[in-house]
Order: C-alpha cells, then structure tokens, then sequence
C-alpha cells in the first residue's frame, strides 16, 4: 500500500545509526572508483529504487551521508559518476548490484544494513 511510511520505518533507523556513528574511517588504502556503502536496500524493481532513493535523499537532506541508487536499463557510467562522489547508502536492483561488484565499483566489506525490500518478488 503506497504512502503507508513503510519505506521510512527502515530508513529512518538506518540513517540515525549511521548519524550517531559519525564520519567513516577508511580501512586500507582509498580508491574513489570503488565504494563501500555501510547500508544497502535491494528492490526488485528500478521504479521501486528510485522511488526508495528519492526517499533517502529527503531524509538526508543537509547531512554527510550520501544515498545513491544503481539500476537496470540506464547509462552504467552516469551511475558510476555518481558512486565515485561518495556512497553511504546504496539502493540498487540485484542485476545491477552483480554487475557494480564483478567490475569492482562496490565492495560490501563495511556494510552494516541490509533491507530487503519486496524480498517476496525478488525471490
């Protein structure tokens, strides 16, 4: 049921922790060409993740961490652009999310959320 605040009962605990948590350390050496989100939401579907993105985006507004959001059907370099400002929290579809680790654009090392939105139509 859409505007139900579902998408905000797990952003907005995600979000918080990763507020209290502060600033990232970088463990090893830094490449900006690969990110490792601390929190990652998989949707089934593109029109689910921008929907959840354009979400995070709000709810972050005016605050260090930086959402992102990789999907299907658009330009990979506009999306790898984006990943390489930064990347705290990353919504993206499964295929996608393949294709973003075989070519080492994300790694999943520090992440620290997962939500797995409409994991019903994903399996």
């Amino acid at each position: 049921q859409t505007g139900t605040g579902k998408t905000a009962a797990f952003l907005v605990p995600i979000l918080n922790q990763m507020y209290e948590a502060g600033p990232v350390k970088h463990m090893g050496p830094y490449n900006k060409r690969k990110q490792y989100p601390l929190g990652l939401v998989l949707a089934p579907t593109r029109e689910l993740a921008t929907q959840i993105f354009d979400e995070a985006r709000k709810f972050a507004y005016r605050s260090r961490v930086r959402p992102c959001v990789v999907y299907g059907g658009s330009p990979i370099n506009d999306q790898f652009r984006e990943l390489e400002s930064g990347c705290h929290l990353l919504v993206a579809t499964p295929g996608r999310l393949v294709d973003m680790l075989a070519r080492g654009r994300v790694a999943l090392d520090h992440c620290r959320h997962l939500v797995l939105d409409e994991a019903d139509r994903m399996l």
